[in-house]
């Protein structure tokens, strides 16, 4: 019986059609041109593991994920010094806020603002768990801490341009039994449940940062200031360089409508 060339040769080149237009890669099936999520993210199943997998939802730009961590009565702390978070000294930084300026940072951009192309979020150190002192959460084994004594956040936008965020954090986590579960997740079947954190309480430490020599600070009102060119030999400058604030500062102006 003579070989069926023609139907292998078309299934060749079906495939080659499908690498070379970036749909599906047969040989790396989680790599494709869609997405740059190569690892599965980590199982919120410690205090620890919450933190990892908010890392991970940061890197991977990842919004679906990023619901899933946050307690209904979630609070963000602006650091003391970030005139970025005078707004909100009465009127806390809530989930909803926190969802709302991830998704225009990760996906959407806002008014000013153009979306992530990448995100890096490096931790300096090993992650350690350490007892919540505060009032009514003292119970180790329901409440915990993970503090972050060096973090840098780098962010490179789609139009070109890069932000940096550098210094601490300190995650306050709770246990899913004792957690307030947004009703958005409870609606997808999420309980009390021993095997899962959350976050409850973010307290921001990063530094708003010094831009570099003759760059502008960043503005008061919570803009981030305009983009500096960097001297460079010749005539031609770039402003290729990330400019440097503060998360709270980052996360505020992408909550900007």
């Amino acid at each position: 019986m003579r070989p069926r060339r023609p139907a292998l040769a078309a299934a060749l080149i079906l495939i080659l059609g499908a690498i070379t237009t970036g749909c599906f890669n047969p040989f790396r099936p989680l790599i494709s041109a869609q997405t740059s999520q190569v690892e599965a993210p980590p199982a919120p199943t410690t205090a620890i593991n919450v933190v990892r997998l908010f890392k991970w939802c940061w890197e991977n730009r990842n919004i679906t994920f990023y619901r899933q961590i946050f307690t209904d009565d979630y609070r963000f702390a602006f650091a003391v010094t970030d005139s970025a978070g005078n707004a909100y000294r009465n009127t806390p930084w809530t989930r909803e806020d926190e969802l709302v300026s991830a998704q225009n940072l990760f996906v959407g951009g806002s008014a000013t603002e153009s979306p992530a192309s990448s995100i890096t979020l490096i931790f300096t150190g090993d992650l350690k768990s350490e007892r919540d002192f505060r009032d009514g959460k003292r119970d180790s084994t329901r409440h915990r801490t993970v503090q972050i004594t060096n973090l840098t956040l780098t962010v490179t936008k789609s139009d070109g341009s890069g932000l940096q965020v550098t210094g601490g954090a300190l995650f306050y986590l709770v246990r899913g039994d004792s957690a307030v579960i947004p009703q958005e997740l409870k609606d997808q079947g999420f309980v009390p449940d021993i095997n899962r954190w959350y976050i409850e309480r973010w307290e921001d430490q990063t530094s708003t940062g010094q831009a570099p020599q003759g760059a502008a600070a960043p503005a008061a009102g919570g803009q981030l200031p305009a983009p500096v060119a960097k001297p460079a030999a010749g005539p031609a400058v770039a402003a290729d360089f990330p400019q440097r604030l503060s998360w709270g500062l980052l996360k505020r102006t992408y909550r900007e409508p």
